[in-house]
Protein backbone atom coordinates (compact mmCIF):
# COMPACT_ATOMS: atom_id res chain seq x y z
CA UNK A 1 0.00 0.00 0.00
CA UNK A 2 2.92 2.50 0.94
CA UNK A 3 4.83 1.58 -2.49
CA UNK A 4 1.69 2.28 -4.49
CA UNK A 5 1.35 5.75 -2.54
CA UNK A 6 5.09 6.61 -3.32
CA UNK A 7 4.70 5.90 -6.65
CA UNK A 8 1.66 7.88 -6.62
CA UNK A 9 3.02 11.07 -5.58
CA UNK A 10 5.98 10.36 -7.97
CA UNK A 11 3.65 10.27 -10.92
CA UNK A 12 1.95 13.74 -10.07
CA UNK A 13 5.28 15.34 -9.30
CA UNK A 14 6.27 14.53 -12.97
CA UNK A 15 2.92 15.57 -13.71
CA UNK A 16 3.14 18.68 -12.39
CA UNK A 17 6.73 19.52 -13.41
CA UNK A 18 5.77 18.77 -16.75
CA UNK A 19 2.69 21.24 -16.83
CA UNK A 20 4.61 23.82 -15.34
CA UNK A 21 7.13 23.40 -18.54
CA UNK A 22 4.19 23.55 -20.67
CA UNK A 23 2.97 27.04 -19.33
CA UNK A 24 7.02 28.37 -19.43
CA UNK A 25 6.84 26.87 -23.26
CA UNK A 26 3.65 28.78 -23.85
CA UNK A 27 4.80 31.91 -22.33
CA UNK A 28 7.69 31.77 -24.43
CA UNK A 29 5.75 30.99 -28.20
CA UNK A 30 3.61 33.69 -26.74
CA UNK A 31 7.21 36.51 -27.14
CA UNK A 32 7.45 35.18 -30.48
CA UNK A 33 3.94 35.47 -31.44
CA UNK A 34 4.02 39.15 -30.07
CA UNK A 35 7.10 39.66 -31.88
CA UNK A 36 6.28 38.08 -35.22
CA UNK A 37 2.78 40.74 -35.46
CA UNK A 38 5.05 43.56 -34.23
CA UNK A 39 7.35 42.92 -37.38
CA UNK A 40 5.03 41.10 -39.69
CA UNK A 41 1.66 41.69 -39.45
CA UNK A 42 0.68 40.11 -42.58
CA UNK A 43 1.81 37.05 -41.40
CA UNK A 44 -0.12 36.58 -38.13
CA UNK A 45 -2.91 33.78 -38.91
CA UNK A 46 0.43 31.34 -40.66
CA UNK A 47 2.42 32.16 -37.19
CA UNK A 48 -0.78 31.64 -35.23
CA UNK A 49 -1.56 28.38 -36.69
CA UNK A 50 2.31 27.14 -36.01
CA UNK A 51 2.08 28.19 -32.57
CA UNK A 52 -1.72 26.39 -31.93
CA UNK A 53 0.21 22.80 -33.95
CA UNK A 54 3.35 23.54 -31.01
CA UNK A 55 0.92 23.96 -28.07
CA UNK A 56 -1.02 21.10 -29.13
CA UNK A 57 2.09 18.63 -29.56
CA UNK A 58 2.97 19.86 -25.98
CA UNK A 59 -0.91 19.19 -24.67
CA UNK A 60 -0.24 15.64 -25.48
CA UNK A 61 3.21 15.32 -24.27
CA UNK A 62 4.70 14.20 -27.36
CA UNK A 63 8.39 14.77 -27.88
CA UNK A 64 9.72 16.65 -30.85
CA UNK A 65 12.26 18.83 -32.06
CA UNK A 66 11.68 22.47 -32.24
CA UNK A 67 13.24 25.02 -33.04
CA UNK A 68 12.43 27.35 -30.39
CA UNK A 69 14.94 29.12 -28.33
CA UNK A 70 16.77 28.67 -24.90
CA UNK A 71 15.19 29.79 -21.96
CA UNK A 72 18.36 31.87 -21.31
CA UNK A 73 17.86 33.65 -24.58
CA UNK A 74 14.01 34.57 -24.36
CA UNK A 75 15.12 36.14 -20.47
CA UNK A 76 16.91 38.62 -22.25
CA UNK A 77 14.38 41.55 -22.83
CA UNK A 78 16.44 42.36 -26.27
CA UNK A 79 15.77 39.08 -27.68
CA UNK A 80 12.47 39.53 -29.21
CA UNK A 81 13.49 42.90 -31.01
CA UNK A 82 16.68 41.50 -32.15
CA UNK A 83 14.75 38.92 -34.15
CA UNK A 84 15.19 39.05 -37.94
CA UNK A 85 11.76 39.24 -39.85
CA UNK A 86 11.18 36.65 -42.72
CA UNK A 87 9.82 39.62 -44.97
CA UNK A 88 13.28 41.72 -44.60
CA UNK A 89 15.75 41.42 -46.96
CA UNK A 90 19.10 42.75 -45.65
CA UNK A 91 22.27 44.22 -47.86
CA UNK A 92 23.73 40.50 -47.55
CA UNK A 93 21.43 39.15 -49.27
CA UNK A 94 21.40 41.12 -52.11
CA UNK A 95 23.38 39.67 -55.23
CA UNK A 96 25.26 42.71 -57.42
CA UNK A 97 24.27 42.40 -61.03
CA UNK A 98 27.81 41.79 -62.11
CA UNK A 99 27.90 38.44 -60.63
CA UNK A 100 24.76 37.30 -62.25
CA UNK A 101 25.48 34.00 -64.94
CA UNK A 102 23.01 31.63 -66.72
CA UNK A 103 23.96 28.86 -64.15
CA UNK A 104 22.83 30.50 -60.97
CA UNK A 105 19.68 29.88 -59.67
CA UNK A 106 19.14 31.45 -56.45
CA UNK A 107 19.76 34.99 -56.13
CA UNK A 108 18.18 38.52 -55.58
CA UNK A 109 19.18 42.03 -56.98
CA UNK A 110 17.82 45.86 -56.36
CA UNK A 111 17.98 47.97 -58.33
CA UNK A 112 17.00 51.56 -59.74
CA UNK A 113 14.65 51.62 -63.26
CA UNK A 114 16.58 53.58 -65.41
CA UNK A 115 14.25 52.94 -68.68
CA UNK A 116 11.59 51.08 -69.74
CA UNK A 117 9.29 50.00 -72.94
CA UNK A 118 5.74 50.52 -73.13
CA UNK A 119 3.60 46.95 -73.50
CA UNK A 120 3.63 45.81 -77.17
CA UNK A 121 1.92 43.16 -78.84
CA UNK A 122 3.94 40.53 -80.76
CA UNK A 123 2.93 37.70 -83.62
CA UNK A 124 5.24 34.06 -84.40
CA UNK A 125 3.97 31.23 -85.59
CA UNK A 126 2.94 29.97 -83.08
CA UNK A 127 1.42 31.99 -80.76
CA UNK A 128 0.05 35.92 -80.16
CA UNK A 129 1.72 37.59 -77.31
CA UNK A 130 2.54 41.10 -75.33
CA UNK A 131 5.82 41.42 -74.15
CA UNK A 132 7.29 44.13 -71.62
CA UNK A 133 10.56 45.19 -70.96
CA UNK A 134 12.76 48.07 -68.28
CA UNK A 135 16.40 48.18 -67.55
CA UNK A 136 17.61 48.64 -63.96
CA UNK A 137 21.10 49.68 -62.68
CA UNK A 138 22.45 48.92 -59.30
CA UNK A 139 24.83 50.71 -57.21
CA UNK A 140 27.51 49.17 -58.97
CA UNK A 141 26.58 50.87 -61.76
CA UNK A 142 25.81 47.90 -63.85
CA UNK A 143 22.70 47.56 -65.54
CA UNK A 144 20.31 44.69 -66.94
CA UNK A 145 17.25 44.52 -68.61
CA UNK A 146 14.14 42.78 -67.59
CA UNK A 147 11.74 41.44 -69.83
CA UNK A 148 8.01 39.81 -68.93
CA UNK A 149 5.74 38.14 -71.29
CA UNK A 150 1.82 37.97 -71.85
CA UNK A 151 0.02 37.85 -68.36
CA UNK A 152 3.48 38.74 -66.48
CA UNK A 153 4.02 41.62 -68.96
CA UNK A 154 0.28 43.38 -68.60
CA UNK A 155 0.99 42.58 -64.52
CA UNK A 156 3.84 44.45 -64.06
CA UNK A 157 3.40 47.39 -67.17
CA UNK A 158 1.45 49.44 -65.16
CA UNK A 159 3.58 49.10 -61.72
CA UNK A 160 6.74 49.61 -62.63
CA UNK A 161 8.01 53.13 -62.59
CA UNK A 162 11.08 54.98 -64.30
CA UNK A 163 13.18 56.18 -60.71
CA UNK A 164 11.90 53.64 -58.29
CA UNK A 165 13.66 50.87 -56.80
CA UNK A 166 12.71 47.32 -56.83
CA UNK A 167 13.86 44.05 -55.54
CA UNK A 168 13.72 41.20 -58.15
CA UNK A 169 14.24 37.79 -57.93
CA UNK A 170 13.40 33.80 -58.93
CA UNK A 171 13.63 35.06 -62.98
CA UNK A 172 15.57 33.40 -65.51
CA UNK A 173 19.04 34.31 -66.46
CA UNK A 174 20.10 34.20 -70.33
CA UNK A 175 22.31 35.48 -72.59
CA UNK A 176 20.89 38.85 -73.82
CA UNK A 177 19.76 39.08 -77.46
CA UNK A 178 21.69 41.63 -79.31
CA UNK A 179 19.06 42.15 -81.69
CA UNK A 180 16.98 43.83 -79.19
CA UNK A 181 18.97 44.35 -76.48
CA UNK A 182 21.05 46.95 -76.99
CA UNK A 183 22.43 47.69 -73.31
CA UNK A 184 25.83 47.37 -71.86
CA UNK A 185 25.21 43.83 -70.51
CA UNK A 186 25.20 40.74 -72.02
CA UNK A 187 22.66 38.89 -70.21
CA UNK A 188 19.18 39.33 -69.37
CA UNK A 189 16.21 38.53 -67.15
CA UNK A 190 12.82 36.79 -67.89
CA UNK A 191 10.16 36.87 -65.48
CA UNK A 192 7.81 34.03 -64.96
CA UNK A 193 4.74 33.90 -62.79
CA UNK A 194 7.17 32.24 -59.68
CA UNK A 195 9.43 35.63 -59.87
CA UNK A 196 9.06 38.45 -57.19
CA UNK A 197 9.33 42.08 -58.18
CA UNK A 198 9.06 44.33 -55.13
CA UNK A 199 8.86 48.00 -55.00
CA UNK A 200 11.11 49.21 -52.06
CA UNK A 201 9.59 51.64 -49.80
CA UNK A 202 11.23 55.22 -49.57
CA UNK A 203 13.11 53.90 -46.28
CA UNK A 204 14.87 51.25 -48.29
CA UNK A 205 15.45 53.58 -51.41
CA UNK A 206 19.31 54.50 -51.73
CA UNK A 207 20.24 57.84 -53.07
CA UNK A 208 20.60 58.28 -56.79
CA UNK A 209 23.71 57.64 -57.82
CA UNK A 210 25.57 60.39 -60.80
CA UNK A 211 26.68 57.90 -63.65
CA UNK A 212 30.06 57.56 -64.80
CA UNK A 213 29.98 60.29 -67.52
CA UNK A 214 32.22 60.43 -70.53
CA UNK A 215 33.48 63.69 -71.39
CA UNK A 216 32.12 64.66 -75.05
CA UNK A 217 36.23 65.26 -75.38
CA UNK A 218 36.46 61.71 -75.46
CA UNK A 219 33.68 60.55 -77.95
CA UNK A 220 36.29 61.35 -80.60
CA UNK A 221 38.00 58.35 -79.95
CA UNK A 222 35.68 56.05 -79.78
CA UNK A 223 34.02 53.64 -82.91
CA UNK A 224 30.90 54.17 -84.32
CA UNK A 225 27.59 52.38 -82.00
CA UNK A 226 29.32 52.62 -78.89
CA UNK A 227 27.01 53.59 -75.86
CA UNK A 228 27.62 55.91 -73.30
CA UNK A 229 26.04 58.21 -71.04
CA UNK A 230 26.80 61.62 -71.57
CA UNK A 231 26.03 65.22 -69.74
CA UNK A 232 25.89 68.40 -70.86
CA UNK A 233 24.40 71.97 -70.94
CA UNK A 234 21.91 72.72 -73.95
CA UNK A 235 22.98 75.22 -76.43
CA UNK A 236 20.63 74.92 -79.04
CA UNK A 237 17.43 73.16 -80.09
CA UNK A 238 17.05 73.11 -83.88
CA UNK A 239 13.73 72.77 -86.02
CA UNK A 240 11.59 70.11 -85.89
CA UNK A 241 11.90 68.23 -89.28
CA UNK A 242 9.78 65.28 -91.11
CA UNK A 243 11.80 62.06 -92.41
CA UNK A 244 11.04 59.98 -94.89
CA UNK A 245 12.10 56.70 -94.50
CA UNK A 246 12.65 53.98 -97.18
CA UNK A 247 9.22 52.47 -96.19
CA UNK A 248 7.24 54.80 -96.91
CA UNK A 249 6.94 55.60 -93.11
CA UNK A 250 7.66 59.12 -91.06
CA UNK A 251 8.85 60.17 -88.44
CA UNK A 252 10.46 63.22 -86.66
CA UNK A 253 14.44 64.93 -86.20
CA UNK A 254 15.17 67.50 -84.03
CA UNK A 255 18.90 68.43 -83.29
CA UNK A 256 20.54 69.66 -79.69
CA UNK A 257 23.99 70.90 -79.40
CA UNK A 258 25.29 70.84 -75.82
CA UNK A 259 28.23 71.39 -74.03
CA UNK A 260 30.01 69.60 -71.47
CA UNK A 261 32.60 70.47 -68.70
CA UNK A 262 35.42 69.56 -70.91
CA UNK A 263 34.18 72.72 -73.10
CA UNK A 264 33.80 70.78 -76.00
CA UNK A 265 30.26 70.31 -77.89
CA UNK A 266 28.23 68.03 -79.65
CA UNK A 267 25.10 67.33 -81.81
CA UNK A 268 22.50 65.02 -80.23
CA UNK A 269 19.75 63.52 -82.81
CA UNK A 270 16.17 63.31 -81.15
CA UNK A 271 13.86 60.95 -83.36
CA UNK A 272 10.54 59.73 -83.06
CA UNK A 273 8.18 60.37 -80.18
CA UNK A 274 11.14 61.85 -78.13
CA UNK A 275 10.71 64.62 -80.33
CA UNK A 276 7.34 65.77 -79.11
CA UNK A 277 8.31 64.53 -75.35
CA UNK A 278 11.64 65.89 -74.67
CA UNK A 279 12.93 68.03 -77.65
CA UNK A 280 9.97 70.50 -77.31
CA UNK A 281 10.02 70.76 -73.85
CA UNK A 282 13.79 71.75 -73.73
CA UNK A 283 13.17 74.07 -76.99
CA UNK A 284 10.81 76.09 -74.39
CA UNK A 285 12.53 76.14 -71.30
CA UNK A 286 15.43 77.76 -73.82
CA UNK A 287 12.71 80.22 -75.24
CA UNK A 288 12.04 81.09 -71.31
CA UNK A 289 15.72 81.98 -71.02
CA UNK A 290 16.68 79.03 -68.56
CA UNK A 291 19.42 76.78 -67.76
CA UNK A 292 19.18 73.44 -69.10
CA UNK A 293 20.93 70.66 -68.16
CA UNK A 294 20.43 67.26 -70.23
CA UNK A 295 21.79 63.71 -69.57
CA UNK A 296 21.63 60.75 -71.59
CA UNK A 297 22.15 57.10 -70.38
CA UNK A 298 22.79 54.14 -73.17
CA UNK A 299 22.90 57.06 -76.07
CA UNK A 300 24.65 55.87 -79.12
CA UNK A 301 27.68 57.01 -80.71
CA UNK A 302 27.00 57.97 -84.52
CA UNK A 303 29.16 59.65 -87.54
CA UNK A 304 27.65 62.26 -90.43
CA UNK A 305 30.12 64.57 -91.36
CA UNK A 306 31.32 64.54 -87.97
CA UNK A 307 31.01 62.63 -84.68
CA UNK A 308 27.49 62.95 -83.44
CA UNK A 309 24.96 61.24 -80.61
CA UNK A 310 21.95 59.40 -81.88
CA UNK A 311 18.87 58.40 -79.44
CA UNK A 312 17.91 54.46 -79.17
CA UNK A 313 14.61 52.74 -77.92
CA UNK A 314 17.04 52.03 -74.74
CA UNK A 315 18.10 55.55 -74.67
CA UNK A 316 16.96 57.26 -71.10
CA UNK A 317 16.96 61.03 -71.19
CA UNK A 318 17.04 62.95 -67.93
CA UNK A 319 15.99 67.06 -68.23
CA UNK A 320 17.99 69.04 -65.08
CA UNK A 321 18.84 65.71 -63.01
CA UNK A 322 19.61 65.41 -59.57
CA UNK A 323 23.38 64.74 -60.39
CA UNK A 324 26.53 66.84 -58.65
CA UNK A 325 27.68 67.94 -62.52
CA UNK A 326 24.07 69.48 -62.76
CA UNK A 327 25.12 72.14 -59.98
CA UNK A 328 28.50 72.71 -61.93
CA UNK A 329 26.84 72.91 -65.53
CA UNK A 330 24.25 75.19 -64.13
CA UNK A 331 27.16 77.62 -62.93
CA UNK A 332 28.45 77.78 -66.38
CA UNK A 333 25.75 78.64 -67.87
CA UNK A 334 24.94 81.88 -66.10
CA UNK A 335 28.82 82.90 -67.31
CA UNK A 336 28.72 83.57 -71.04
CA UNK A 337 32.12 83.54 -71.06
CA UNK A 338 32.56 80.11 -69.54
CA UNK A 339 30.35 78.59 -72.43
CA UNK A 340 32.59 78.29 -76.10
CA UNK A 341 29.46 76.97 -78.44
CA UNK A 342 29.87 75.73 -82.04
CA UNK A 343 33.11 74.65 -81.07
CA UNK A 344 35.21 72.61 -84.23
CA UNK A 345 36.27 69.38 -82.39
CA UNK A 346 39.34 68.54 -83.19
CA UNK A 347 38.90 64.90 -84.65
CA UNK A 348 40.97 61.42 -82.90
CA UNK A 349 42.01 58.70 -85.19
CA UNK A 350 42.16 55.55 -82.74
CA UNK A 351 42.54 57.77 -79.58
CA UNK A 352 45.89 59.56 -80.36
CA UNK A 353 45.67 61.67 -84.02
CA UNK A 354 44.60 64.90 -84.53
CA UNK A 355 46.57 65.15 -87.96
CA UNK A 356 47.63 62.63 -90.29
CA UNK A 357 49.97 63.11 -93.22
CA UNK A 358 49.25 61.29 -96.50
CA UNK A 359 51.39 58.79 -95.81
CA UNK A 360 49.86 57.61 -92.80
CA UNK A 361 46.29 57.63 -94.31
CA UNK A 362 47.13 55.34 -97.26
CA UNK A 363 48.59 53.13 -94.14
CA UNK A 364 45.81 53.57 -92.05
CA UNK A 365 42.68 52.93 -94.55
CA UNK A 366 45.20 49.66 -95.59
CA UNK A 367 44.89 48.25 -92.36
CA UNK A 368 41.71 49.33 -90.96
CA UNK A 369 39.24 50.52 -93.71
CA UNK A 370 36.77 52.36 -92.26
CA UNK A 371 35.22 55.58 -92.34
CA UNK A 372 37.52 58.65 -91.05
CA UNK A 373 37.80 62.48 -90.76
CA UNK A 374 41.50 63.67 -90.17
CA UNK A 375 42.98 67.15 -90.89
CA UNK A 376 45.79 67.24 -93.40
CA UNK A 377 48.20 70.12 -93.80
CA UNK A 378 49.38 70.02 -97.66
CA UNK A 379 50.13 72.04 -100.70
CA UNK A 380 47.57 72.15 -103.63
CA UNK A 381 49.53 70.82 -106.18
CA UNK A 382 46.79 70.80 -108.74
CA UNK A 383 43.29 71.33 -109.79
CA UNK A 384 41.40 69.12 -112.65
CA UNK A 385 39.17 71.64 -114.19
CA UNK A 386 38.89 74.08 -116.92
CA UNK A 387 36.48 77.15 -117.54
CA UNK A 388 33.02 74.61 -118.32
CA UNK A 389 33.83 71.36 -115.80
CA UNK A 390 34.36 72.85 -112.21
CA UNK A 391 30.22 72.68 -111.64
CA UNK A 392 27.65 70.59 -112.17
CA UNK A 393 24.07 71.04 -111.95
CA UNK A 394 22.48 70.13 -108.02
CA UNK A 395 19.10 70.02 -107.31
CA UNK A 396 17.47 72.99 -105.90
CA UNK A 397 14.65 71.77 -103.70
CA UNK A 398 14.91 70.55 -99.75
CA UNK A 399 14.58 66.76 -98.76
CA UNK A 400 14.14 65.80 -95.38
CA UNK A 401 14.86 69.09 -94.14
CA UNK A 402 18.24 69.50 -96.14
CA UNK A 403 19.32 70.79 -99.78
CA UNK A 404 19.19 67.66 -102.06
CA UNK A 405 22.54 68.71 -104.33
CA UNK A 406 21.54 65.37 -106.15
CA UNK A 407 23.02 65.50 -110.02
CA UNK A 408 19.81 66.59 -111.98
CA UNK A 409 19.38 65.34 -115.95
CA UNK A 410 18.39 67.57 -118.90
CA UNK A 411 15.09 66.56 -120.77
CA UNK A 412 14.69 67.27 -124.61
CA UNK A 413 12.35 70.24 -123.25
CA UNK A 414 15.65 71.77 -121.25
CA UNK A 415 13.56 71.01 -117.62
CA UNK A 416 15.65 69.15 -115.62
CA UNK A 417 14.45 65.95 -113.88
CA UNK A 418 16.41 64.84 -109.78
CA UNK A 419 16.19 61.13 -109.42
CA UNK A 420 16.17 61.70 -105.61
CA UNK A 421 13.14 63.98 -105.38
CA UNK A 422 11.26 62.73 -108.08
CA UNK A 423 11.05 66.27 -109.55
CA UNK A 424 11.14 67.99 -112.68
CA UNK A 425 12.51 72.06 -112.58
CA UNK A 426 12.85 74.01 -114.77
CA UNK A 427 16.21 75.75 -113.23
CA UNK A 428 18.95 74.30 -111.11
CA UNK A 429 21.61 75.30 -108.76
CA UNK A 430 25.72 75.28 -109.98
CA UNK A 431 27.68 73.03 -107.17
CA UNK A 432 31.40 72.72 -107.01
CA UNK A 433 32.99 69.25 -108.33
CA UNK A 434 36.51 69.73 -108.12
CA UNK A 435 39.29 67.17 -108.34
CA UNK A 436 42.33 68.58 -106.31
CA UNK A 437 45.72 66.43 -106.24
CA UNK A 438 47.39 67.49 -103.02
CA UNK A 439 51.04 66.89 -101.55
CA UNK A 440 53.13 66.70 -98.32
CA UNK A 441 56.39 65.35 -98.27
CA UNK A 442 55.81 62.05 -97.93
CA UNK A 443 53.56 61.61 -101.30
CA UNK A 444 50.73 62.77 -103.32
CA UNK A 445 46.62 62.16 -102.80
CA UNK A 446 43.38 62.78 -105.01
CA UNK A 447 40.66 64.34 -102.84
CA UNK A 448 37.23 65.47 -104.64
CA UNK A 449 35.53 69.24 -103.15
CA UNK A 450 32.30 70.02 -103.41
CA UNK A 451 30.35 72.30 -102.78
CA UNK A 452 30.75 72.89 -98.93
CA UNK A 453 34.86 72.10 -99.68
CA UNK A 454 34.69 74.42 -102.79
CA UNK A 455 33.48 77.41 -101.31
CA UNK A 456 35.59 77.37 -98.38
CA UNK A 457 38.63 77.26 -101.26
CA UNK A 458 37.55 79.84 -103.72
CA UNK A 459 35.63 82.28 -101.30
CA UNK A 460 33.18 82.07 -103.84
CA UNK A 461 30.05 80.48 -105.08
CA UNK A 462 29.80 77.78 -107.91
CA UNK A 463 27.19 80.25 -109.58
CA UNK A 464 29.46 83.18 -108.62
CA UNK A 465 32.58 81.79 -110.56
CA UNK A 466 30.71 80.50 -113.27
CA UNK A 467 28.62 84.52 -113.73
CA UNK A 468 33.12 85.29 -114.34
CA UNK A 469 32.62 84.15 -118.01
CA UNK A 470 30.11 86.44 -118.87
CA UNK A 471 31.56 89.27 -116.77
CA UNK A 472 32.57 91.95 -119.61
CA UNK A 473 33.67 94.47 -116.94
CA UNK A 474 36.88 91.15 -115.42
CA UNK A 475 39.58 89.80 -117.35
CA UNK A 476 39.50 87.23 -114.57
CA UNK A 477 38.11 83.47 -115.49
CA UNK A 478 37.48 80.31 -113.89
CA UNK A 479 40.70 78.70 -114.84
CA UNK A 480 42.89 81.91 -113.75
CA UNK A 481 40.74 82.20 -110.04
CA UNK A 482 41.98 78.58 -109.66
CA UNK A 483 45.58 78.92 -110.95
CA UNK A 484 46.60 81.42 -108.11
CA UNK A 485 45.37 79.30 -105.98
CA UNK A 486 47.84 76.53 -105.98
CA UNK A 487 51.33 75.69 -104.91
CA UNK A 488 50.22 76.97 -101.58
CA UNK A 489 50.15 75.45 -97.89
CA UNK A 490 45.97 75.05 -96.63
CA UNK A 491 44.74 72.95 -94.18
CA UNK A 492 42.37 70.30 -95.58
CA UNK A 493 39.83 68.64 -93.42
CA UNK A 494 38.94 65.64 -95.31
CA UNK A 495 36.70 62.62 -94.67
CA UNK A 496 38.33 59.10 -95.83
CA UNK A 497 36.72 56.15 -97.18
CA UNK A 498 37.28 52.88 -98.94
CA UNK A 499 34.60 52.07 -101.89
CA UNK A 500 34.28 49.01 -103.55
CA UNK A 501 33.97 49.76 -107.38
CA UNK A 502 34.65 45.68 -109.88
CA UNK A 503 35.53 43.96 -106.93
CA UNK A 504 38.15 46.27 -105.98
CA UNK A 505 39.15 48.28 -102.87
CA UNK A 506 39.81 52.09 -103.80
CA UNK A 507 40.04 54.90 -101.08
CA UNK A 508 37.42 57.78 -101.76
CA UNK A 509 38.60 61.65 -99.98
CA UNK A 510 36.41 64.33 -99.66
CA UNK A 511 37.45 67.60 -98.63
CA UNK A 512 34.84 69.20 -96.16
CA UNK A 513 36.60 72.18 -94.74
CA UNK A 514 39.71 73.83 -95.97
CA UNK A 515 41.52 77.14 -93.92
CA UNK A 516 44.43 79.30 -94.33
CA UNK A 517 47.90 77.84 -92.35
CA UNK A 518 48.62 79.85 -89.28
CA UNK A 519 52.53 79.47 -89.04
CA UNK A 520 53.17 81.08 -86.05
CA UNK A 521 50.39 78.25 -84.25
CA UNK A 522 51.90 75.25 -86.82
CA UNK A 523 55.78 76.28 -84.72
CA UNK A 524 54.36 75.99 -81.78
CA UNK A 525 52.86 73.00 -82.39
CA UNK A 526 55.55 71.29 -83.66
CA UNK A 527 57.94 72.33 -80.75
CA UNK A 528 55.37 71.53 -78.47
CA UNK A 529 55.46 67.76 -80.08
CA UNK A 530 59.21 68.09 -80.40
CA UNK A 531 60.13 68.52 -76.72
CA UNK A 532 57.63 65.92 -75.48
CA UNK A 533 59.40 62.98 -78.00
CA UNK A 534 62.99 64.32 -76.16
CA UNK A 535 61.47 63.94 -73.15
CA UNK A 536 60.02 60.26 -73.79
CA UNK A 537 63.55 59.85 -75.23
Amino acid sequence: METSLKATEDINTVIESMLQERNKLKSNLAKIIAHYQHKSPKQTTVNLSTSSAAITTIHSIEVAPSPIPSTEQLADPTFATELPSPQTTTSENINPIKTLNPYQNKWTIKGRVTHKQPIKAYSTATKNGHVFSFDIVDCDDSEIRITCFDEIAKLHSNHVDIGSHYIISKGSVKEANARYNKINSHLEITLSDTSILKCCTNEEQPDQQSPPFTPISELFHLTNNTLVDIIGLVLYVGDIIPIHRKDGSQTQKCVVKINDLSSSTIDINLWGPMVEQKGLEVKNMLTNDSVVILALRNARVGYFNGKLINITAATTLHINPSFPETELLKLKGKDPLLVVPFVAEPIHIDGKYTRMIISSICEWMSVKPETIQTTLLAILHFVKVNDQNFYYAACPLIVNGRPCKKKCTQHADDSWFCSRSQMTMQDYNYSYLLPLKLQDATGTLWATAFDEGGIHLLHKTAKQLYALQNDATTIETPSSVIKRLLSRYYSFTVLVSTKTYNSESKMKMIVNKVAQVDFKVECHALLAETGCLSTES
